[in-house]
């Protein structure tokens, strides 16, 4: 399996430190279905609108982002 069909099935899909600006993680972006969430950790402007963008290094960033998930999953255990 290459990793467009992974992208392909992926729940989340999460970039670090590139800007997307380095391949093939930019290109990856072309096979993400519409309805996988999106994070980029990384501290510049990217071109591309991404909603879920941490302007962090990535350090930080994935400190920031895990902090995002955990509270992403206890919101939809307390609803069940």
């Amino acid at each position: 399996m290459n990793a467009a069909e992974i992208v392909k099935k992926a729940d989340i899909f999460i970039v670090i430190g590139t800007s997307l600006n380095v391949y093939p993680a930019a290109g990856l972006l072309d096979y993400v279905k519409k309805s996988t969430e999106i994070y980029l950790i990384d501290p510049n402007e990217v071109a591309v609108n991404i909603k879920n963008h941490i302007k962090k290094g990535a350090i930080e960033g994935v400190k920031i982002l895990k902090k995002i998930l955990l509270e992403s999953i206890l919101k939809k255990i307390k609803k069940s």
